[in-house]
């Protein structure tokens, strides 16, 4: 298993972060699908989006389906307790021997939202799972980086 640490901030709010998260038109400005499932007070977003293979390493690319969609979850929080958040997410795609279970912690300073993200990557092939859990890091962290700042300005 490997794992991962992102820190961002964002100039809103958290009710406005956490509102700009349940909404799926603003991940279809990313260049994803989404859809929300409400469970009161929660929300459950479900978003896809294409790995393009070019992304990926050669030897984990050869052997994935030519349309390999990342498939994200997020358990967003409805109640929101003082300045606090957090949200759970797992991520996995058909093919792929990773999977992704992260916690996105949020805290409100003045106006502005802190993010900081804790991401567990692991792979469930024997021998071989440290090589693949290398190598997905690295693009996981570079797609996680970018997303993060577009997620800013959608």
């Amino acid at each position: 298993m490997r794992t991962l640490t992102l820190n961002h901030e964002y100039a809103v709010d958290l009710s406005t972060f956490l509102a700009k998260l349940a909404d799926p038109g603003i991940w279809e400005k990313l260049g994803s699908e989404a859809s929300a499932e409400h469970l009161d007070p929660d929300t459950e977003m479900t978003v896809r989006t294409p790995m393009p293979k070019s992304e990926l390493p050669a030897a984990l690319a050869s052997r994935l389906p030519k349309n390999t969609v990342l498939v994200e979850v997020y358990m967003i929080p409805g109640d929101v307790l003082a300045d606090e958040a957090e949200i759970r997410m797992t991520a996995r795609a058909a093919g792929v021997p990773v999977e992704i279970d992260a916690v996105l912690e949020l805290s409100e300073s003045g106006s502005e939202t802190k993010l900081a993200a804790h991401a567990e990557i692991s792979s469930s092939i024997p021998m071989f799972g440290a090589m693949i859990e290398q190598a997905v890091v690295p693009i996981l962290e570079k797609r996680l980086r970018d997303r993060l700042r577009r997620f800013e300005s959608a």
